[in-house]
């Protein structure tokens, strides 16, 4: 690697660390959304007939 080049992979490291963590707290809001919401449960035999 040349030493050049490191100035244009600090903003390129940035940004991907940067996007990890988007992307992760967007995980964790959703994965809490479901579980509040109760949508990891089994859906019972009665309420898979009364959705035909």
């Amino acid at each position: 690697m040349i030493y050049r080049d490191i100035p244009l992979i600090i903003p390129i490291l940035a940004a991907g660390y940067v996007l990890t963590i988007y992307l992760l707290l967007m995980l964790a809001q959703r994965s809490t959304k479901i579980t509040r919401l109760g949508q990891w449960r089994i859906p019972s035999e009665e309420s898979r007939t009364t959705l035909h």
